[in-house]
Formats: structure tokens, sequence, C-alpha cells
């Protein structure tokens, strides 16, 4: 006999575990989901370039739904920044670009980054913009003035050179307009101000940047951006996609130990200080020999510090100042110049800091701070330096028979002329035109080179 009361119960408790596996099965979907992150906190360099991607592979291998960038860069190398670009336009792996935390900035080169992501998002209390090739304004060579008054002017010639530096920061200028204006067009963002980011150096905050579609999104949060920009449509190397980014998980993905080394030796104040701090050691080598620590670690260092000029677009102008300043700190220690030469290395040395790095293929310098703290330690050693000298040479032979000379003593037995006296807990054969006897004091007058030394009667 069959108990039919039973058969609700049985349906109710199958559809309930039924429910409870499409539940269970639905959060284990979601789980599965994944945001490949890597974060960008410096200079644009051939580091980042490698690491973004690396970040795209990492990316593709795990089925991301994206790749996110954390973005805070005051700008870097024109010819990364371009190869980035190119890789974020051509990525088959959709890619956010989020200038991220607050405080942060897409400056320059960041500028390019950011509007060349699929989707661009910042945080709020981030800025974007001053696009503007920082070469262009300081370095445009003006016609040199006409000093001789004897010499005829020449105005075609001025006319010429004035025409010739405008015509190049024209062309610089007007390949970054067009550059950032054909990012702005393939996705779909605000061309008339990437032009004025350009141009007029124009920087603006998170909120004014969304008005202007300039950006996608603002958001507080890494959680709270993929949940906005989920389900948005965006075009994948001409595909439409939609991304499913809700609830994904942020999977952070590192640099490598040689990007981070690359990195580092692409930063201009990491540069300039290995070869300030390399030419330093292998100088006190020089100034005493066998020492062998400062030598090697400074040639160690100095050799790191061309290994960063490989990596960096350098000035050689400036690289000359620098040197041709410890050339003259140098030769303060042997030429008498009453510190005019160090004041002039110092002022060479500034000068080959500053222009060091200053050229149209980036806007990336050494800062202010290690500029002065470097130079100070510097002048202040080599001038220490010069000093030390300068007071051993005026100081004379403080050693040897010649050092005796002006010692006191005090006889300890004398006879027809010649005797012995005691100086400085030493006795001495001595000779005198003065008549002497035991226990009279004396002073040193003469050092024949020998054991004798001649002495007189105080």
């Amino acid at each position: 006999m069959v108990n039919k009361s039973n058969s609700p119960r049985k349906i109710i408790l199958y559809v309930l575990l039924f429910s409870i596996g499409l539940f269970y099965s639905n959060v284990y979907a979601q789980s599965g989901k994944n945001v490949t992150s890597i974060e960008i906190n410096g200079t644009i360099n051939p580091s980042t370039t490698d690491y973004i991607k690396a970040g795209l592979i990492e990316a593709r291998e795990n089925n991301s739904e994206a790749l996110l960038i954390l973005l805070d860069t005051p700008g870097g190398l024109l010819n990364s920044t371009k190869d980035i670009v190119k890789l974020l336009l051509n990525s088959d792996i959709p890619v956010i670009v989020y200038v991220y935390p607050k405080g942060s900035s897409a400056t320059s080169a960041g500028v390019f980054i950011t509007m060349a992501g699929n989707i661009a998002a910042m945080a709020p209390g981030t800025s974007i913009g001053a696009a503007h090739p920082v070469s262009i304004g300081g370095k445009n060579t003006k016609p040199k003035k006409n000093t001789n008054p004897l010499e005829k002017k020449d105005e075609a010639k001025e006319k010429e050179q004035k025409e010739n530096s405008d015509i190049m920061g024209e062309k610089i200028e007007n390949y970054a307009i067009s550059f950032l204006q054909s990012i702005a067009e393939e996705r779909n963002r605000n061309i008339e101000w990437a032009e004025q980011a350009v141009k007029n150096s124009d920087s603006i905050t998170a909120n004014e940047a969304l008005k202007l579609n300039v950006i996608d999104v603002i958001s507080p949060n890494v959680p709270s951006l993929l949940n906005t920009i989920n389900g948005k449509k965006i075009k994948v190397n001409d595909k439409q996609l939609v991304l499913n980014t809700s609830g994904a998980k942020q999977k952070f993905f590192e640099m490598s130990l040689k990007q981070k080394i690359v990195n580092i030796l692409s930063t201009p104040d990491i540069a300039f200080l290995l070869l300030s701090l390399g030419s330093l050691g292998i100088l006190i080598e020089f100034y005493n020999p066998g020492s062998i620590f400062p030598g090697v670690a400074g040639l160690i260092s100095l050799l790191i510090g061309f290994v960063s000029l490989q990596i960096l677009p350098f000035n050689y102008g400036g690289l000359a100042l620098v040197f041709l300043g410890l050339g003259l700190f140098v030769a303060e220690v042997y030429v008498t110049s009453y510190g005019l030469l160090s004041l002039a290395g110092l002022i060479s040395f500034v000068f080959g800091a500053i222009l060091l790095f200053e050229t149209n293929e980036s806007d990336i310098k050494v800062g202010h701070g290690v500029i002065i703290a470097t130079s100070a330690t510097l002048g202040i050693f080599f001038m220490y330096v010069a000093y030390s000298v300068s007071r051993t040479l005026k100081l004379g032979t403080m050693s040897g028979f010649e050092g005796m000379v002006g010692e006191q003593g005090e006889v300890v037995s004398w006879e027809n002329g010649n005797g012995k006296i005691f100086i400085n807990g030493e006795y001495w054969n001595a000779f005198s035109d003065d008549a002497l006897k035991s226990g009279d004091k004396v002073s040193v007058t003469e050092s024949t080179g020998s054991l004798n030394i001649k002495v007189s009667k105080n």
C-alpha cells in the first residue's frame, strides 16, 4: 500500500534541492570570473611597455574579462607611449585604464594611454591633461643676438633661424595633436579637448573629464568600477563585445624582476645619482690609491649609470657639462684658484644636470631636489679636499730628518762641540757652535740628512 501523503513532500524537496543547486552553480560561475590587474606608478618607459604586453598575455591565458591598468604617471618617453597605444588599440582583450587612487594623475603620456583604453575611468580627486611636449616651449632656439657692433647685422639670417625654430616646434606639436586626436576618434571621445590638451596644456579634473566625454566613468574603487561598467558595449578589434565584469575577482599581476630593474634604471633621478656617485668613487680612489672599495663601487655605479643612459634619451651637451664640472672639481686640487675652479665646476655640474634629459623624445627630467642635494654634496667634498691639500702644502715636511728642525731637546752629554741630546723620547747625536753642557735646553737648527743634527742653545 503506497503512502500518497509523502508525494507532495518529495516534490517540494526536489524543487528545493534544484533551486539550491542553481544558486550555487550561479555563485560558482560568478566567482570564476576575473579581471587581470596591473599597476603603473611612475614614468612611462620601456619596462612599462613590456609590463603591459605581459599583462595582456596573462589576461588572455587566464580567460580574464579584461585587463585593468591602474594608472598614476607624470609622463615619460614618446617612443614607449607610442608602443603602448599601439598595444591597447590592437588588443583582443578589453582594456580598462583607471586613474587611481585619489590624488593620482594621468599627465602627458598618461593622457594618450588613458584615452587609448576601451574603458577610460578615473577616481574622484584625480586629474588628466597637460599633454603638450615639454621640450617644445623650452628648447626652441632663438636667433643669436649680434654682440659685435662692428659686424653688420644679418637680418635675413636671423629671420631664417627663427623660422626654422618655429617650424620644428610646430611639427612636433602638430604630430602630438594628430596622434591624440586619432586615439580619441578611434575610441569615440572628445577630439576638440584632445587638441587643447596638447596645444594649450589643458588639465582637468575627473568630473570635468566625464562632462567633456574624455572618460567613460568615475568610480571610487575597483569593485564599484567593475559593477558600473558591467554590460557596457565596447569595440575590441572591430568586434562588438559586452563587458561581463560584475562580481569579477581582481587578479594582480606584478612586474618581473627584470622589469623592476629596468623600471628603476629608467628613472632620471636614479640615473643621475649613479653617474654622480660613480664619478665620486673613482676620484676618491685616485686621491687614495689602494682603497679599492671606493674605486670598485664607483666603477660599478658608473657602468650601471651608462646602462640607464642606454634606456633614457639624453642630451650630450648636458652630459658633457656634468663631466666638465667634475673635471673642474679635480683641477681645484692641483691649481691654486682660491675656489674659482670649484665654483665654475659647481655651475657647470648644475646646468648639466638640468639639461641632461631635456630632449624632444621625453618629458622627464632630474628632480630639482636631487640636483641641489648632489651638487651641494660634491661641492662640499671637493672644497674640503682642496682645503686639506693646500693646508698640507703650507705645513711643509712633518717627518724624517727635515721634520726635526725647530724641535726642543735637552743635552745629555757634551764634549768638544759634540754630544747626545734627548728629543721626543729619542737620543740623537748632535753638534753645535755653542759651548754646551749636560742639562742645557737646545733647539734643532739644521738637519744634515744623517744621524747628526745641529743644535743651538736656547
